[in-house]
């Protein structure tokens, strides 16, 4: 009798792999989590923080882009961020211990 050959394509890669790929899971929640956080802002203060903190520009040119004063950009930045701190406290103590342990074991 002719013995089978052996698995290929992607999925005998992951079996290959087995129980040794790290577990993203917990990454991946957080950043549906802080996705889905600055979608419930205001669009000026969600435009303030991307502007800000993921195109890293400065109050200035944030201001520059948006049309609106520097003062303005300040006070959107610290309303936004206060918002996601608080939304940030209401989740459970289950969830923000689980990805501090991910980040830990990095």
């Amino acid at each position: 009798m002719a013995e089978a050959d052996p698995p290929s394509g992607a999925g005998a890669a992951w079996r290959r792999r087995g129980p040794g790929v790290p577990d993203h899971t917990a990454e991946v929640a957080e950043r549906d989590y802080l996705l889905r956080a600055l979608a419930a802002l205001p669009p000026r203060q969600r435009a303030v923080l991307v502007l800000r903190y993921f195109d890293d520009l400065s109050e200035a040119e944030t201001a520059g882009v948006l049309g609106c004063s520097l003062g303005t950009v300040k006070s959107h930045a610290a309303r936004a961020l206060a918002r996601l701190r608080e939304t940030a406290g209401s989740r459970e103590p289950g969830e923000r211990e689980a990805a501090q342990e991910v980040r830990a074991d990095d």
